[in-house]
């Protein structure tokens, strides 16, 4: 029997027609990157995404975003890059 590819680290890109979509922020939905309610009981909520026209758009893969499920970079810092002050980084 064939393993399954472990998740991707960076980001992966992820097309979305022009609308409103919830995307789950809790890794519990059966719809991959779309919520379905999974997260209720956990603390987490949906992040809210309105696109105007059809884009792609970039999820975390490695799940260290601050913007989670949207990738914002932090997978290609190197460990320790933040000085000590600044613990918001």
């Amino acid at each position: 029997m064939a393993e399954a590819a472990p998740p991707p680290s960076g980001p992966t890109p992820l097309e979305l027609p022009a609308g409103v979509h919830q995307l789950c922020s809790c890794s519990r939905s059966r719809h991959g990157w779309f919520c379905d309610g999974a997260h209720l009981g956990t603390g987490r909520v949906s992040r809210e995404l309105r696109l105007e026209q059809s884009s792609t758009v970039m999820v975390c893969g490695c799940g260290h975003s601050h913007r989670y499920p949207l990738c914002d970079g932090r997978h290609a810092r190197p460990a320790g890059s933040r000085r000590w002050w600044m613990w918001w980084a």
